[in-house]
């Protein structure tokens, strides 16, 4: 794919300071070609937050996520390791598991001929193959993976830097314990949107007053002047104020759940919002951590995986989260249909770059960040892993 001279120029308004920049050119939310660009430059180049430690909590457990057009297997062994493999058989191709998750495998036997693979991803057994084969030289291809406060984390570039280097510059969140939560609820979501428009809600609320009464009402930004900047290589973000008399992020503003062990008074008056690059919106609460993960579907389409991360006593008490899951479901379906919107915006000739507001400085860097990431991939006109 050869630049594009015009979606070139867009990119480059996008890249001005913040008071002259103009936002993303509207290719890069509807081309396919762009959309290819994105998959194999970015998504198939960069960590991305793929789930949690305790999906699969006992050897035998799996789930599988798709990651660039690639199908990969997420396993838990027998010794108590996370592997991650390709979903592909050593002999001829065929893609070995068919169901989303499974628990209690003893091992991974392809359906086609019958080649079998223990937990840790070697050849268990290759039927027939004659006396010279040599299984240990047939083992599943595997897939670069590291644990974060919980998170698992893959990588299908094997000469991208260490997840502590790509992390160097997140925050300090271990005050929340993000590492010791358990999902308290999951809720997934298919929005007619390209994935970026949603990074780009994530970070606003400049859109709140109107479009969320319920959540406006119970917080607020913190002034520009005296919020900190909080940008690094690998993220963008910034907290929001609860109001006076309100507890947390609910239906009600009271919670229910207990409040994280150890968090100063400062944090349980903040919520977090940061947008970890390229695909995981992380939320601190004083009682919850809430997450979503944003998975391209097509340029028009993104599958999104929400969920609630609260203490281990909320969950073993049977603690009443069903007034948080409300609250951020109607937030969730008010902002999809916000994005879905702004969607078929982008989608029409009439779209022009617009300026941004003075409370989008988030908005415009995760902009630049996605620009500075897409313009030597039209450079090169290709991106092949």
């Amino acid at each position: 794919m050869q630049i594009d001279t015009a979606l070139g120029s867009g990119l480059e308004r996008t890249l001005r300071p913040f008071a002259d920049a103009r936002t993303l050119p509207g290719a890069v939310y509807t081309s396919d070609d762009v959309f290819r660009l994105e998959r194999n430059g970015i998504f198939a180049r960069q960590w991305l937050c793929v789930g949690r430690e305790s999906d699969i909590a006992a050897p035998g457990d799996y789930f599988l996520k798709e990651i660039a057009g690639n199908s990969i297997i997420f396993m838990r062994a027998r010794d108590g390791r996370i592997g991650a493999f390709h979903n592909v058989c050593r002999h001829r191709g065929s893609k070995l598991l068919d169901a989303r998750c499974g628990a209690g495998l003893n091992r991974i036997l392809c359906p086609y001929h019958a080649w079998s693979y223990n937990l840790d991803g070697t050849l268990q057994s290759a039927p027939q193959m004659g006396e010279g084969f040599r299984k240990e030289e047939f083992p599943l291809v595997p897939v670069r993976i590291e644990l974060f406060h919980g998170f698992i984390f893959a990588n299908l570039d094997e000469r991208a830097a260490p997840l502590a280097t790509y992390f160097a510059e997140l925050p300090d969140l271990s005050r929340f314990r993000i590492g010791e939560l358990v999902c308290g609820k999951r809720i997934e979501y298919d929005v007619t949107a390209n994935w970026k428009l949603i990074c780009e809600n994530y970070s606003e609320c400049y859109h709140c007053p109107s479009a969320h009464p319920q959540l406006h009402r119970i917080s607020e930004p913190m002034p520009r002047s005296s919020r900190k900047s909080e940008v690094g290589n690998c993220f963008n973000g910034g907290p929001m104020m609860l109001r006076e008399g309100i507890a947390t992020m609910s239906m009600s503003g009271q919670g229910a759940l207990p409040t994280i062990p150890g968090l100063t008074h400062e944090d349980c008056r903040l919520v977090h919002y940061y947008v970890v690059y390229p695909n995981l919106l992380l939320s601190p609460h004083p009682d919850y951590v809430l997450t979503h993960t944003a998975w391209p579907v097509s340029p028009e389409r993104t599958h999104i995986v929400c969920e609630w991360l609260v203490t281990k006593e909320a969950l073993s008490s049977n603690a009443d989260a069903s007034d948080v899951v409300e609250f951020w479901d109607m937030t969730n379906r008010q902002d999809w249909s916000l994005c879905e919107r702004a969607q078929a915006g982008v989608s029409s000739r009439g779209f022009r770059q617009g300026p941004y507001q003075p409370t989008e400085d988030c908005v415009h860097t995760f902009d630049r960040w996605y620009a500075n990431q897409l313009a030597p991939l039209l450079r090169n006109g290709s991106a092949s892993p």
